[in-house]
């Protein structure tokens, strides 16, 4: 899989942005090297979808080695959007897809935008698609 570079805009609701937010932090924030903090949220979460599984290796599979290369911002104040920015290296889409699947499944049930972001110029067609 290809890592690129993107914005993908999401309206995954209040506890899909928890959940989220919980899962980004689990992947950034270690202690000695390790990813060890899981949220309440994302835990109860992960548990119910998968109760036999430890929810560390559940995360990890999805996440992947690190560096993660995305990032979450809110679109806007009072916004129910969010957004889902790669960095550094980068990210496949593909993997932002799993990690949207998993951790915040209702937002796939609503309109999102991706938006490519440096990198390769955008053709007329695909101009015509937003």
């Amino acid at each position: 899989m290809r890592r690129r570079h993107f914005r993908l805009a999401l309206e995954p609701g209040l506890q899909g942005v928890v959940r989220l937010a919980q899962l980004h932090q689990y992947a950034t924030q270690l202690i000695d090297g390790d990813r060890v903090l899981v949220g309440p949220s994302l835990r109860e979460h992960v548990k119910l979808l998968f109760p036999r599984r430890k929810v560390e290796t559940v995360l990890d599979g999805v996440l992947g080695r690190e560096p993660i290369g995305w990032d979450l911002e809110g679109a806007a104040e009072n916004s129910p959007l969010l957004v889902i920015t790669t960095v550094g290296p980068g990210a496949a889409f593909s993997t932002i897809a799993r990690i949207v699947e998993l951790v915040a499944p209702e937002a796939l049930g609503k309109p999102m935008t991706f938006e490519p972001v440096g990198g390769e110029p955008v053709t007329p067609i695909s101009r015509r698609l937003h």
